[in-house]
Order: structure tokens, then sequence, then C-alpha cells
């Protein structure tokens, strides 16, 4: 393969690699309908309002109260939209002067009172705006608010104008602050789940990276090692031997071009590891590399061929990495997969990757082990 050649496969796939470690950004459906919470209950909310002011104004016989109730409806209506994030000073001022004022002057006719929700819907939206639950306050606030009119207006005796008052105004808060807190405990239960799916599909982002991270490793951690090897014998071989070096470049270049198209499958998302594969491209690793390779048995046939073929794989990137071995030998049998080498390390070292694979193993119902003995070096995977 030449070097144009080359050229123009690296360049090909690296944009691929980044483009794949760097998904483009998407509106998620999560935030589609977290909008459709909002309007939903805005309109919700809405719809309330405009049903108190039927209400006010089937019971209302003054033209002055009815022009008061339909301004107080507009304001209180605009006011409670800000139920989330609370409204501007202006517009709360506003909303309680004229829902205040309507009231009084309800009080005042002697007429029915319904108009005290407007008051109540006020009070609710601002014990419960910009995700409050300090309503107890307000409340209180508000019944006082509410009945002090009655009273004054009665003049304190209790007769039959002022029960009935009295009565419709703790209807109304309770009411209102009923609805209004749970709308505040629903909406704010809905931001929680929105928040863990947001957090679910970042953790979703990371593991594709992750697992992305790994095949590209195990993909390129193998070949580079051998190649890194043959280019030292070549440079060795070059003086005394030019023909042998020249068979150590080419074969450097063949595992460069396998490597290459591995990396390609893997970015376009079509790669499936599998057993035989495996097998096939550690022998020819291994033999590269001058490392004896033996397959006794056969295949295990059943739903885990990948994870058998990912430790293949594992074990072969740590013998070429980690391992001075001569010689290689795989036992095949049904359910289980054993790499054996004879070059264990005088000293251990933590194996991350086929801690992950256990990891792996175990949720699938099974085990992976590692034993060093007398220089040998096993990994048994085993599912049944």
């Amino acid at each position: 393969m030449d070097a144009t050649r080359e050229t123009c496969t690296v360049s090909t796939v690296i944009p691929l690699l980044k483009t794949r470690a760097q998904p483009e950004p998407r509106v998620p459906s999560g935030e589609r309908a977290l909008r459709r919470m909002r309007i939903y209950t805005s309109v919700s909310l809405g719809v309330v309002v405009l049903m108190f002011f039927g209400l006010a104004a089937l019971q209302t016989t003054s033209p002055v109260l009815l022009a008061m109730v339909i301004a107080t409806t507009v304001v209180v209506t605009a006011y409670s939209m800000f139920w989330e994030k609370g409204a501007p000073l202006w517009l709360t001022l506003a909303a309680l002067g004229a829902s205040l004022t309507t009231w009084i002057t309800t009080v005042a006719l002697h007429e029915l009172p319904g108009s005290i929700f407007y008051l109540s819907v006020v009070f609710a939206v601002y014990a419960f705006g910009q995700g409050r639950s300090r309503w107890l306050r307000p409340l209180i606030v508000g019944l006082i608010a509410a009945a002090a009119p009655v009273l004054i207006v009665s003049g304190l005796p209790f007769d039959d104008f002022v029960l009935p008052y009295l009565a419709t105004i703790g209807l109304a808060f309770f009411a209102c602050f009923g609805l209004f807190g749970l709308n505040r405990f629903g909406f704010n239960l809905y931001l929680e789940i929105d928040a863990a799916r947001r957090v679910g599909a970042e953790l979703a982002v990371v593991q594709e990276r992750y697992r992305f991270a790994a095949d590209l490793h195990d993909i390129q951690g193998q070949t580079l090692h051998v190649i890194r090897l043959k280019t030292q014998l070549a440079d060795k071989l070059l003086d005394r031997d030019p023909a042998a070096a020249h068979v150590q470049l080419r074969e450097a270049q063949e595992l460069i071009a396998e490597t290459l198209a591995g990396t390609r499958s893997l970015a376009f998302g079509d790669r499936h590891v599998a057993l035989a594969s495996e097998l096939a491209n550690a022998e020819a690793l291994l033999t590269a590399a001058d490392i004896e390779w033996r397959v006794d048995g056969t295949l295990p046939l059943g739903p885990h061929d990948e994870l058998f073929a990912l430790v293949v794989r594992e074990a072969t990137t740590n013998i070429l990495r980690h391992a001075q071995a001569s010689r290689v030998t795989v036992t095949l049998a049904a359910g289980s997969v054993t790499v054996e080498n004879d070059g264990s390390p005088a000293t251990s070292r933590s194996l991350s990757g086929l801690a992950r694979l256990g990891e792996r193993f175990e949720a699938a119902g099974g085990s992976l082990r590692t034993a060093s003995a007398d220089g040998t070096f096993t990994t048994t995977a085993v599912i049944a």
C-alpha cells in the first residue's frame, strides 16, 4: 500500500471517529414533553380562573360590580400564568389590588360572595410561585384580608350575612391553596423525573463513548504493539539482511491496513465481535510476534459468543503488552473459554480490561477468573 493511499484512508477515518465520539446535538423528546406540560398546566389554571369569572358574573346584579369582575378576571388570569416562575411586582400588586377592591365592593353591596375566589387565587399563586411551598403565612394573611371587610361592613355582629361569607372565604382559600399546592407538587415531581431522564441520557452517552473507546483500544492496541516489534526488528535487520527487513515491514503494513479497516468498521457501527474471528485474529498477531499458538476443543455454541470473543481479544492484548510469552493455549468447551500463556510477569499488575469483562460475565450469570502460578497466567471464562 503506497503512502498516498494510506494518507487518504487515515484522512477518511479520523473525521468518522470524531463524528462518532462527538454526536451531533439533537433536541430530546423530553424537552417537548416538558413544554407541553407547562402549556397544559397554564391552560388548566386559566380555565379555572375563567370558571370563577362565570361563577362571580352569574351572582352579580350590579353593572358596576360586573365591570369590576371582568377587569379583575383579566388581571388575575394574567397573574396566574406566572404560576411557575412568579409574577413581576407590578402585576402582583395589580392583581392583589383588583381582587381586593372587587371583594370589598361585593361585601359592601351584599352581593353573593363568588368574587372571593379571585383573592384566593392571588394568594395561592404567590404562596406556590417560583417553587415556593411557604403557604401557611399567605393563607393566614389572605383569610384575614378577606374576612376583615365582612366583619367591618357587618358591624361585627355574627348574623345571617356574616356566616355564609365566612364559610365561602374558607372554602375558596382552602380549595385554591389545595389546587395550586397539588399543581406545584405535581410539576416539581415532573421536573425531578425530567432531571432523572437527562441524567440517564447523559449516562447513556458516556457509556457509548466508553464502549467506543474500549473497542478502539482493542482494535489498535494489539496491532500497534506488534507493529512496533516488527519495525524494531526491521531496523536491526536492515543492514545485514535487507530482504528479511522488507518482509517485516511488509507485514507491518498489512497489519496497519487491517487496523484501518477495523477502525472504519467501528466508525460506521457495523463491527460485530465473533469468537471465531477473534481466534483467527489472535493467531495472526501472536504468530507475527513469534509466539506459539494452539487451540483445543470446539467453539461453544450459544448466545454469549461475543463475550467469549472479548475474552480472547483482551487476553491477547494483555499477552502482547504485559507478558513475555512463548506459548499460548486456548481451550474451548461448552460454555467456557480458557486462555493460558507461559509468560506471566514476576510482579502482578491490575488488568482493568479483564476486570470490566468480569462485571459483564457476572451480569450474564457467569464468571471470569484469572490465576498466575509457576510463570503461567490463566484466564478462565465460564457461563453456565
